[in-house]
């Protein structure tokens, strides 16, 4: 007697960009963080294995909802393929966590840039001044249209995007399409200088080895939210910007494990552990503060956890089955 074939759904890069929208999405984030706080997820660090042109990367969670939903996601880091439609490649697996099943396959690249700008969106509830109107972007790939997203759809009164990248007709496009999509006053910078300049948030998204800017150049009251950089030996913000700053994480443990940003300061001395203000579950049930100052530097630094996977990829499947979106796939 042969078994019932199993039924996944798949969703593409439209169909999850369609079925998990910002503002939901953050909201989303928000009621994960505080399930972590409660002791409701489990979410082991990422396991990285080093290939020859880049990372291997394996994700898996499990969150106890109304139901317990796990997630695996498989990440290809390959920046130094020329040619390449993406640098990062990805695939998130819904994973039934009471049965074990297979509930859906998700194109994971998307569904990343979207819960990242989600987490780095609700960080700004926290840790950005209620008045801030500039955002300014570096880096113009995939995560950074995204990253625009979610910071305009939690702070209302950023009007103005600053784009600076080393490809300048990359910064144009994405200036253009976020004044369609976001309706912003966005422009291209020629400088990462300018860039910095008279921006209340600065986000950075590049997986650089070494610092992207002058931590000098950072005015009072900023913002910065750190989401490229995720090795040891990798880091978007200087020694000195960390050490003058205060310091947000959306883990202790993975930032402890993975953030270059943080690791390099430690080892030059310039910051401890303790130099870490909170984690982000602590500012969602508001265990600890977040800014306390109109002139504090705040920074959050963002390695990326497979919880987030998990709440961004559920809230898609869910949308996608309601809007009745995706195709069937029978194994």
């Amino acid at each position: 007697m042969s078994k019932k074939p199993l039924r996944i759904l798949t969703l593409d890069a439209d169909d999850v960009a369609t079925a998990c929208p910002m503002k939901e999405c953050i909201e989303e984030m928000s009621r994960s963080f505080a399930l972590q706080a409660q002791g409701k997820v489990q979410s082991p660090l990422r396991t990285r294995v080093a290939a020859p042109a880049g990372d291997l990367l394996v994700m898996s969670s499990l969150v106890r909802r109304r139901k317990v939903e796990g997630s695996v996601k498989v990440v290809g880091v390959f920046p130094q393929i020329k040619g390449r439609r993406a640098s990062i490649a990805a695939t998130l697996l819904l994973v039934d966590g009471e049965s074990g099943e297979a509930k859906a396959l998700l194109e994971g690249a998307a569904l990343t840039a979207i819960r990242t700008g989600a987490v780095s969106g609700l960080s700004c509830r926290y840790l950005a001044r209620e008045d801030s109107k500039t955002l300014g972007v570096v880096g113009a790939g995939g995560q950074a249209f995204q990253q625009i997203n979610g910071v305009v759809s939690e702070l209302r009164g950023v009007r103005k995007v600053k784009i600076f990248s080393r490809h300048q007709a990359n910064s144009k496009a994405l200036a253009r399409a976020s004044e369609r999509a976001f309706k912003v006053d966005a422009r291209a910078e020629d400088s990462v200088g300018a860039w910095v300049m008279g921006s209340d948030v600065l986000g950075t998204g590049r997986a650089s080895k070494t610092p992207v800017f002058d931590g000098r150049e950072v005015e009072e009251g900023t913002h910065v939210i750190a989401i490229g950089a995720y090795r040891p030996d990798a880091r978007e913000l200087d020694s000195l910007l960390v050490a003058g700053s205060s310091v947000f994480v959306d883990s202790r443990d993975a930032a402890l494990e993975e953030a270059g940003d943080l690791l390099i300061p430690m080892a030059e001395g310039l910051v401890s552990k303790g130099s870490i203000s909170a984690e982000l579950s602590e500012l969602v049930t508001g265990s600890e503060k977040g800014r306390v100052s109109a002139s504090e530097v705040t920074i959050f630094k963002s390695v990326g956890l497979a919880f987030e996977d998990n709440a961004a990829g559920w809230l898609a499947y869910r949308g996608a089955r309601r809007l009745k979106l995706g195709k069937w796939l029978e194994l």
